[in-house]
């Protein structure tokens, strides 16, 4: 049995039929949410895949500004996302370098902008500045993002020396975005900034 699923629970409930009284199994797993047993080929119970639509919905109205909601939907970024999961082997690094752990990632996990779209727009379609993660991962990150500006400034360092150190054997990160036909946009300088980090390099 796995170590990691929860085990599966045999219902057992009663079924009439043609007057006759018989017994009929539902296999049924924990809830996502709120640990509800429910039947097998659901995710979530109907309460807490209501409140998880809930929680999107808010996220998309108040945590991100119009022009960011309307930058995820762009044809730039729908046409990026791919080329950026498939430089990275879908492999989530952080979680592979840091709690050792191999992660497959899905088209569906995020790709977190190191340096945040509010603190510097211009680098909102920058390769160098891209990392795709799994859910689990970036909320990991966005805590340590939180926690102080110190704290934000080491994560974003972290991020760029695991994506060198993934890259280092292939020629470096520039070198697969050459191969790949990928021209970053102009890169402007910044604290933790890609470009200063290139120009630190030189």
């Amino acid at each position: 049995m796995c170590d990691v699923c929860p085990p599966l629970e045999r219902h057992e409930r009663q079924q009439e039929t043609d007057g006759q009284r018989g017994v009929s199994s539902v296999l049924l797993k924990a809830c996502k949410g709120c640990g509800r047993l429910i039947p097998q080929a659901l995710t979530m119970c109907e309460q807490c895949e209501a409140r998880q639509q809930s929680r999107h919905v808010t996220y998309n109205n108040t945590r991100r500004d119009p022009r960011a909601a309307e930058f995820y939907l762009s044809k730039e970024w729908r046409e990026l996302r791919p080329v950026i999961m498939s430089v990275y082997e879908y492999v989530d690094i952080y979680a592979l370098y840091v709690e050792h752990q191999l992660i497959t990632l899905k088209d569906s996990d995020p790709i977190h902008h190191i340096i945040e779209l509010e603190e510097d727009w211009e680098q909102r379609l920058n390769p160098l500045n891209l990392i795709p993660l799994s859910h689990r991962t970036h909320n990991t990150i966005t805590a340590l993002y939180k926690q102080s500006n110190a704290s934000m400034k080491a994560t974003q360092t972290q991020l760029r020396s695991l994506i060198d150190y993934h890259f280092k054997e292939a020629g470096g990160y520039e070198k697969v975005l050459c191969d790949r036909f990928l021209v970053a946009p102009p890169l402007f300088f910044g604290e933790n900034s890609p470009r200063e980090n290139q120009d630190a390099g030189e």
